[in-house]
C-alpha cells in the first residue's frame, strides 16, 4: 500500500493540498439524492438521469481502480468588478484544463505502476456525495461542499487509480451548517430548498447550461447575474475562511462597458480559454439582456435587441422588451 505521505507529496508538487483518499471506493453510493435531484426537474440536464446508474457506482468508471483521490483547489474568492456579475469560478482560466492535468501529474507521481483516470467535471461522478465521504467537507444547504477550514469557493477534482493508495480522511465530513439558512433566504430566484437546490430556478443552471428563454418571473430576479451565481456562497459565513486562488490563472476581472461591446467577431479571443466560452455568444448575449433587464438598464437591453440574434429576441419578448423605445 501507498502511504499517503507519497500521495501528498507528489500532490504538493502540483499546489494541491486539501486531499483524501477512499479506499475501497464505495460500490454503490445511496441514491435518494440524486433520484430527489431527478424528481425535482433536471431541465436540459437529462444526461444526469441517463446515467444515474453509472453515478451510483463509481469504481464502474475506471474498471479495475482500487483507490479514489479527492482534491480541493480554491479559486478566487473576490467579487468580479461592475453592477453586471459572473461567478467568481470562471474569472480566470477554465479550471478543467488547468487541474486534470496536475492530477494527472500526481497520480504518477505517487503511483507510476498504476493505471489512473483524472475527473473534472467530465465523468459521471456524484463528486459532492464523493467529496463529503472522502471527508473534504460537508454538503451545506447550498448544495456545494464546505471546508471548516477555507468554505466553498473551491473545485473538486478526482483520480481513480489502480493503485492502492492509503486511505486518508482529514475530518470533514460532518454537517456543521446548523441552524443557519443564510443561503437560502439569500436565494433571489428561491432554488435552495431543505439542503437542495432546485435545477431549473438556479441563476447558475439558467445562464451555464439552459438553452432556451428564461422564464420572467426568475429573470426579473436575477439582480445583474450574468454568467453563474455566487449569492449563496456570499451569504455564507463559512466563506470567512475563504482562501485566495491556488493558481494566478484563476483570477481576472473585467468591467461593464466592455461586456457589453463584446461581439461575435472578437467573442472567442475576448474569452479564450475561459468557461464562459462554451456558452456561445448568443447565449452570452441573452445573459446580458436578462442581466440588464434585471438591473432596469433599458437602453443597454435595446442595444442588444437591436443586434437581432434568434434567442435574444426570444428573449426579448418574454421580457415584454421587443418594443422598448431608445434610451430611457
Amino acid at each position: 500500500m501507498i502511504p499517503f505521505a507519497n500521495v501528498q507529496a507528489a500532490c504538493a508538487a502540483e499546489g494541491l493540498t486539501a486531499l483524501a483518499v477512499l479506499n475501497p471506493i464505495p460500490e454503490s453510493l445511496d441514491p435518494s439524492g440524486l433520484d430527489r435531484m431527478i424528481s425535482d426537474g433536471l431541465g436540459d440536464l437529462g444526461w444526469i438521469a441517463t446515467s444515474r446508474d453509472l453515478r451510483l457506482n463509481p469504481g464502474a468508471i475506471w474498471p479495475g481502480s482500487r483507490s479514489l483521490l479527492c482534491v480541493a483547489w480554491d479559486y478566487q474568492p473576490e467579487a468580479a468588478d461592475g453592477a453586471l456579475r459572473r461567478a467568481r469560478y470562471a474569472a480566470g482560466k477554465d479550471y478543467h484544463v488547468l487541474l486534470r492535468p496536475k492530477l494527472h501529474r500526481a497520480a504518477v507521481g505517487c503511483a507510476p505502476d498504476g493505471r489512473h483516470r483524472a475527473v473534472v467535471d467530465s465523468a459521471p461522478l456524484n463528486e459532492r456525495t464523493l467529496a463529503r465521504l472522502a471527508g473534504l467537507g460537508w454538503q451545506g444547504r447550498n448544495a456545494l461542499i464546505i471546508s471548516p477550514v477555507a468554505g466553498s469557493y473551491s473545485f473538486l477534482g478526482f483520480v481513480l487509480t489502480t493503485a492502492d493508495l492509503a486511505p486518508h480522511h482529514p475530518g470533514h465530513g460532518a454537517d456543521r451548517c446548523g441552524t443557519c439558512r443564510a443561503c437560502e433566504v439569500r436565494c433571489p430566484t428561491a432554488a435552495l430548498v431543505d439542503g437542495r437546490c432546485l435545477t431549473e430556478r438556479c441563476i447558475s443552471y439558467l445562464t451555464i447550461e439552459h438553452q432556451g428563454v428564461i422564464p420572467r418571473h426568475l429573470a426579473e430576479r436575477f439582480e445583474g447575474w450574468w454568467f453563474g451565481c455566487d449569492l449563496c456562497q456570499e451569504a455564507c459565513p463559512w466563506n470567512r475562511f475563504a482562501q485566495g486562488p491556488a493558481d494566478p490563472r484563476l483570477s481576472g476581472s473585467e468591467d461593464d462597458a466592455r461586456l457589453l461591446a463584446v461581439s461575435a467577431a472578437d467573442f472567442d479571443l475576448f474569452f479564450a480559454g475561459r468557461a464562459i466560452r462554451r456558452a456561445g455568444f448568443e447565449r452570452f448575449r441573452r445573459n446580458l439582456l436578462v442581466a440588464c433587464f434585471s438591473l432596469g438598464r433599458t437602453a443597454d437591453c435595446q442595444k442588444i435587441i437591436t443586434e437581432g440574434l434568434p434567442l435574444v429576441v426570444a428573449q426579448a419578448h418574454e421580457l415584454g422588451l421587443a418594443h422598448v423605445p431608445g434610451g430611457s
